[in-house]
């Protein structure tokens, strides 16, 4: 699901590279300010690998800068002083490489941390914990698992970066991209169940997609409620679905194919395999009758034309390499 195109209107994503973001979903209690203070080699970093949105959200980082920083963090201070611009972030920045001396970089940023945990009554009618338990061992546990309420945002440049598997209406998260850039990032994990999708119930792959595209185009944002198996049981039957796969099946043979094949083995039963025809169609020379092949004590000896050899790269033959006289 990651490769395919989401889309959104141009107002939305002018939006969200400024930073603004719905209020009645994207509420203040989930917008967090937090430090990020890192230690610089002498001469770094180099600022040119930092790019911004209009709105001052990170892009781009350097590849040892993350973590402690994430994508779409909204840039607010370096080393205590706000920075408002993206010509004022790579001067802060190049000041401090430019002495090439130690030093800590400190990045004042504000994130949009969006993982609530829920309470069992709160959580989806196809959540496991409402259904019946049973002692097959196809049939999910109904115990062992934390459940999750996870605001999904579409952010400039972003990408999905999951990979969904079904099984018995329950669909699981196979993978998931933990790359830069990924909006699942450190959100959903492998053997994950996603229950509902903003007021969609999922129980195949098919409304799965639909629910996530639909959320997405419609403001950019999509609320996913997620079943975690946590207890033994939980993580050792979720971990068999995932990892399961379906043997591969022979290619369709066409009939007329499987027709002629029988009728070419009914021809060698009836009258026996044959020596295929010579490829060669010139005079051949009849060995059957000739005699084995005799060494002689005749030595001629031939000189072989061979590319100059340097003389440096020849070594002597080590005594123990030597033949025996």
């Amino acid at each position: 699901m990651s490769a395919e195109p989401l889309n959104l209107s141009r107002e939305k994503k002018r939006a969200f590279r400024a930073g603004k973001f719905p209020e009645d979903i994207i509420t203040k209690d989930m917008i967090h300010e937090v430090t990020c203070n890192i230690d610089c080699a002498p001469g770094t970093p180099n600022y040119k690998e930092f790019k911004v949105t209009e709105g001052m959200l990170f892009t781009k980082v350097p590849d040892n800068l993350t973590p402690p920083l994430e994508f779409c963090d909204m840039l607010q201070k370096i080393n205590g002083k706000a920075v408002t611009t993206k010509k004022q972030m790579h001067e802060e920045i190049y000041k401090l490489a430019k002495a090439n001396k130690s030093h800590y970089l400190a990045f004042t940023v504000k994130r949009i941390i969006s993982c609530e945990r829920l309470e069992l009554s709160n959580t989806p009618s196809n959540a496991s914990v409402r259904k019946p338990a049973s002692k097959e061992n196809t049939v999910k546990p109904n115990t062992g698992y934390n459940y999750f309420k996870i605001v999904l945002i579409y952010f400039p440049k972003s990408k999905l970066g999951i990979n969904i598997k079904s099984y018995a209406d329950s669909v699981y998260v196979a993978a998931t991209d933990n790359a830069w850039g990924s909006t699942t990032r450190r959100l959903l994990f492998p053997c994950d169940t996603i229950l509902k999708i903003d007021e969609t119930l999922v129980f195949d792959c098919q409304t799965c997609q639909a629910a996530l595209k639909n959320g997405f185009a419609k403001n950019g944002i999509v609320t996913l409620y997620i079943e975690r198996p946590v207890g033994t049981a939980a993580i050792l039957f979720s971990h068999s679905v995932i990892s399961y796969e379906r043997k591969s099946l022979d290619p369709l043979i066409p009939g007329d194919v499987v027709q002629k094949c029988a009728e070419q083995l009914a021809y060698y039963e009836k009258n026996g395999f044959q020596d295929p025809p010579p490829i060669f169609r010139g005079y051949t020379k009849d060995y059957s009758s000739s005699g084995r092949v005799k060494m002689t004590n005749t030595v001629e000896n031939k000189k072989i034309r061979s590319d100059d050899i340097n003389p440096a790269i020849l070594k002597p033959v080590p005594p123990q390499m030597s033949p025996k006289k």
